[in-house]
């Protein structure tokens, strides 16, 4: 199975878990029911913050502070429940979809996939670097297996694209000199997406398939 098919049904299945994690963790006419109160007591606070009523307008306001505490209460558990085993699937996700690392300070330089080793080749150029896989395993490389920094090519069942190993967290991050990281893009749009491009990782994947699935299982399920 392709990693495309793999993290498609993934993402699938994790819709359906969280949707039936709320559905039967929560109420669901109960939870139609606060939201029903809570549009209910904004028309009214509307209406009294027209007519100049301050009294009034607090007085709903309060009622609708009850209803959205009480809303956040009933759906604690299955938030919990869902964060657990997204951030324990992440792990995974990442460790098996991330890509891989060929390190050129410890001689490591290989590029691994699917249980079977390429050489890979390093030489630093004005725009960044140039990498040379040797796709066929054959012991040589040829001018097709090169490829420049952000460049992306396809092996075998996914796209890759060679880019600088980053280390750090969020905005503190910096490149590890001499370590490239083959990022693995498992789905090629048909059209540029904002500052993603026409490829995506496993993770943007898993967005654009999770978000609307998991509104229309939601809808499906019934659940708020």
């Amino acid at each position: 199975m392709t990693p495309f098919m793999e993290i498609t049904l993934i993402s699938l299945g994790l819709s359906l878990l969280i949707t039936l994690l709320y559905r039967f963790l929560t109420n669901p006419d109960e939870m139609r029911k606060i939201k029903d109160d809570m549009k209910f007591y904004k028309e009214k606070m509307n209406q009294a913050k027209k007519s100049g009523d301050t009294a009034k307008m607090n007085e709903y306001a309060s009622e609708m502070m009850k209803m959205s505490q009480k809303q956040f209460q009933y759906s604690m558990k299955p938030m919990i429940a869902t964060m657990l085993v997204f951030f324990l699937l992440l792990g995974w996700l990442n460790t098996n979809f991330g890509g891989v690392d060929a390190d050129f300070t410890k001689n490591e330089t290989v590029f691994t996939y699917n249980g079977i080793q390429h050489a890979v080749s390093y030489e630093k150029s004005p725009d960044g670097f140039v990498t040379a896989v040797d796709l066929d395993n054959d012991g040589s490389f040829s001018d097709g297996e090169k490829f420049a920094k952000d460049s992306v090519f396809e092996f075998r069942d996914a796209y890759w694209r060679p880019v600088a190993k980053t280390d750090g967290f969020l905005f503190f991050t910096h490149e590890v000199e001499d370590v490239v990281h083959f990022e693995m893009l498992v789905a090629k749009m048909p059209f540029e997406l904002p500052f993603l491009g026409s490829y995506l990782s496993w993770f943007w994947w898993y967005i654009f398939i999770s978000f609307p699935a998991t509104f229309i299982l939601r809808k499906l399920f019934g659940v708020e």
